[in-house]
């Protein structure tokens, strides 16, 4: 085959197109990747943000990455490794099962959930007893709620994506249709209110993560079920904090595709998809060469690829129609700091708890919080209650800072992609004021412990990574963008496919897109070979 000639092209190296890359080497196909940027890993990375300090910049933690994609692609044997496991189920902020270090929920007043106490779950029911009986007792019929509302869509995970009227019919008349029919018609807010009766624990229960919409809209339970499929088939000791950040995992990966055949090419940034006769037949790069294949596929955003990538009248119009219908409106924010010491909890967990034992922190006050900071996004102003996921990996991996000083990598969903008034470069020095001003009324030596810090605002993201909006997902994960109604694997353009977070089932380092859509592709080729 020529030198510029391949059977497949993947656009952007994240870990979704390096999977996808992976199974269809592995299956005899010549796969060239090429990558924007100087580093691969998309949102899944480990850059210096300060002198001497490392950080996973996007993606913090593998909690979803399934066992198969593990296994298949044999990443022990090319670097995948955990320095902390035991990373809490969905329905357990606390760290529930832990292996080595604690995350605590901390409130204003004092009261803290979770930490260096808790190892079972006993002991977290126990703690909950403390501030609620009722609430104890309900919490596990909480994470059996959820698993079974996970359950509903496990069949689907690792295939082609049902239609909701095809899940509907399958739990038609079991015990499963009652759940169904709460995440379709319930609130998020709807089903904690009607577990839970105490307010902190309500506010502990509610993962930040788990969903991008109104909290107290109809149907905002559904993303978290669609989390809860993937994480609950996941495996325990596959989930937790990488060595060395989170780019080791892509790198991991990328070493299994290398192993195979693949191609992987840097600083190669695609200008637009080449169309012949209404088929892809390769892609042209920004300096101008031109590369054929056979196939192509993407593994950016639905957004970014059929409003950049092509020319006029290569697109349908209908796709165009879905493209502009396409909501974006879930971006986030990044806060990374690089700190002399820890985060002094002491006013919390006593004077002799010993301060790297605390591997994550939470900061949500209430359940109106949650839905403040939601408001705010939605009106389009930079939020005054950010919901905070604070991860401190140097407590278990003291490489990212050569054993000087700590990194401390926080999340904070709910940033509109866009500000009504201003920008977000203007805002994000108020921004991360704010977010220091919260830690450090939890950890009064947090401001003085910083020697460094910054925000990564949606623009941000969308400028480094490439993800519309900064939405870490590609799409919103709303009713109307699940299932088979995200991004289709296969597109209108004939030999065009998209493999990345947009597709189904979602977002997150979890790597089922690009299995998902290596194993549609496979399956087409088959069928026109036969």
């Amino acid at each position: 085959m020529p030198k510029n000639q391949y059977d497949v092209i993947i656009i952007g190296a994240g870990h979704n197109g390096l999977v996808a890359a992976n199974y269809l080497a592995k299956d005899g196909l010549s796969v060239l990747m090429l990558e924007r940027r100087d580093i691969i890993g998309g949102g899944s990375t480990t850059e210096e943000f300060s002198p001497g300090f490392l950080v996973s910049h996007c993606a913090t933690t593998v909690w979803g990455l399934q066992p198969k994609i593990i296994d298949d692609l044999e990443l022990r044997k090319h670097g995948f490794e955990l320095v902390e496991t035991g990373m809490p189920r969905l329905g357990s902020s606390a760290n529930v099962g832990v292996k080595s270090r604690s995350r605590v929920h901390v409130f204003p007043d004092g009261t803290y959930i979770g930490g260096p106490s808790i190892k079972t779950d006993a002991d977290k029911i126990a703690q909950i007893r403390e501030i609620s009986a009722h609430d104890a007792e309900a919490f596990p019929k909480w994470v059996e709620f959820w698993e079974s509302a996970g359950s509903i869509f496990q069949p689907y995970l690792m295939t082609e994506p049902p239609t909701l009227a095809e899940v509907m019919r399958v739990v038609a008349g079991t015990p499963k249709e009652d759940i169904l029919e709460k995440l379709l018609t319930w609130s998020y807010l709807d089903i904690v209110h009607d577990f839970f009766e105490n307010e902190y624990v309500k506010a502990h229960v509610i993962n930040p993560g788990v969903h991008e919409s109104d909290p107290s809209a109809p149907g905002s339970p559904l993303a978290a079920a669609v989390f809860a499929t993937v994480s609950f088939g996941s495996r325990n000791d596959d989930r937790g904090i990488p060595r060395m950040g989170m780019g080791t995992i892509t790198e991991s990966i990328a070493g299994a595709a290398r192993s195979v055949g693949v191609e992987i090419r840097t600083k190669a940034a695609v200008l637009e998809v080449i169309v012949k006769n209404g088929a892809a037949a390769g892609v042209r790069l920004d300096n101008g060469e031109e590369l054929r294949s056979r196939l192509v596929v993407s593994n950016a955003d639905p957004k970014r690829t059929f409003t950049t990538l092509f020319r006029d009248g290569d697109i349908d119009e209908e796709t165009l129609k879905r493209v502009k219908r396409w909501k974006t409106q879930a971006g986030c924010l990044k806060f990374l700091a690089a700190m002399r010491e820890l985060p002094d909890l002491s006013s919390y967990l006593g004077d002799d708890y010993d301060r790297e034992q605390i591997v994550g922190m939470k900061i949500l006050p209430s359940v109106d919080y949650y839905q403040k900071s939601w408001n705010d996004a939605a009106a389009g102003i930079p939020t005054r209650y950010p919901a905070l996921g604070i991860q401190l990996s140097t407590t278990v991996d003291h490489g990212l800072t050569n054993g000087k000083g700590h990194v401390m990598a926080t999340y904070a969903p709910f940033a509109a992609g866009k500000l009504v008034e201003g920008s977000w470069d203007d805002a994000k020095q108020g921004v991360g004021e704010r977010i220091i001003d919260l830690v450090t009324e939890c950890a009064p030596n947090f401001r003085d412990s910083l020697i460094d810090w910054e925000v990564k605002t949606p623009l941000d993201i969308q400028k480094r990574v490439g993800m519309t909006d900064g939405n870490i997902r590609h799409l919103d994960m709303i009713p109307s963008q699940l299932l088979a109604q995200r991004q289709p694997y296969r597109t209108s353009v004939k030999n065009f496919y998209m493999c990345g977070a947009g597709t189904h089932p979602m977002g997150e380092v979890i790597g089922v897109p690009g299995h998902n859509a290596a194993h549609a592709i496979l399956k087409d080729l088959k069928q026109r070979a036969s």
